[in-house]
């Protein structure tokens, strides 16, 4: 297991001892299952701009990527016609 340092400020740290103390476990563990949790409540969240309409530049570069994949697509095609996307 790596080991790391982390400047925790006093009152935290006060804080982090009481909840150990509390639970009977070592501020190791608080810490852990803090930086646990955490870890598990951001998993599988898309960025604020993720959905947003893109910009005209974005679009326009959006639109040159398809059409740049759409003429691979159906330059490569060997056993079918041109398909019309």
């Amino acid at each position: 297991m790596s080991s790391t340092t982390v400047h925790i400020p006093d009152e935290i740290l006060q804080r982090v001892d009481a909840i150990a103390r509390r639970r009977g476990v070592s501020r190791n563990r608080v810490v852990l299952a803090s930086l646990e949790a955490e870890i598990e409540r951001d998993s599988g969240e898309w960025p604020d701009a993720f959905f947003a309409a893109p910009s005209a530049e974005e679009r326009e570069i959006l639109t040159e990527a398809a059409e740049e994949l759409e003429a691979s697509t159906v330059s490569r095609r060997r056993n079918r016609g041109a398909v019309v996307l």
